[in-house]
């Protein structure tokens, strides 16, 4: 489904997908960020760490366009039902991608000086597990995004549920490592940011994957059981 419908004037159609492609633009920025990120973690990588803490800059100054753009399309075109319904959820998109893009960084940082704590350790099997998890959440909501796949999103966002579950796992493991060797403490809490970075990740693609069902369906399905969303996309 297009949520852009066409319009009389040729140049708001424009104006409307070219913010549709800064989004898209922005989000393949942070997804290579978060991709570097991780792989700076899991690989010991110190350029992949380097690249992903520098990566900030572009992400920031997307938004920055972006926001403009929204603003200006609103005070020139004035903007009624779903036009100004995908600007809204443009916002709220944007303004997730912009703090994945801060988590990426934050990781990219830590990386490199949690290697020698994540060699060999029991958590490190799980913390990649979840990685790779939230790491397809986030191209799977990119992807519903740019087709409008309001279906694409709500299972992408149950996904969440599980990236929780492996989140707690390792947090377990984590915390009873720190018990246990507790010379290790500062390196082990670098890990813990790491690991509550990657999960808010997920809450993050989550918040995208409510908004892409509320540009398609007009539906806000935000604070709601599975049950009640199922309901509220197919009536």
């Amino acid at each position: 489904m297009n949520a852009i419908n066409p319009h009389i004037s040729s140049q708001f159609d424009a104006d409307l997908e070219e913010i549709r492609s800064l989004v898209m633009s922005m989000g393949g920025l942070v997804e290579q960020q978060f991709d570097s990120a991780l792989r700076a973690l899991l690989e010991n990588n110190v350029e992949l760490g380097q690249a992903a803490a520098s990566g900030d800059y572009q992400v920031n100054n997307h938004e920055v366009e972006i926001d403009q753009r929204v603003i200006d399309t609103i005070a020139i075109r004035q903007p009624t039902a779903n036009d100004l319904r995908f600007l809204f959820t443009t916002v709220k998109v944007v303004g997730d991608l912009e703090r994945i893009g801060d988590k990426a960084e934050k990781i990219g940082r830590l990386a490199l000086a949690i290697q020698p704590l994540m060699n060999g350790y029991s958590f490190a099997a799980d913390l990649h597990s979840m990685s790779v998890m939230v790491q397809k959440m986030l191209h799977d909501a990119l992807d519903a995004f740019a087709r409008m796949d309001a279906d694409a999103a709500m299972t992408i966002k149950n996904t969440d549920k599980e990236v929780n579950a492996t989140y707690r796992l390792v947090l377990a493991d984590l915390m009873k490592h720190m018990s246990d060797n507790p010379n290790t403490l500062d390196l082990s809490m670098d890990i813990l940011w790491c690991l509550r970075s990657i999960e808010r990740v997920g809450d993050h693609v989550t918040n995208i994957c409510e908004y892409i069902v509320f540009l398609v369906k007009g539906k806000d399905v935000r604070h709601t059981t599975r049950d009640d969303m199922m309901t509220e996309i197919t009536e």
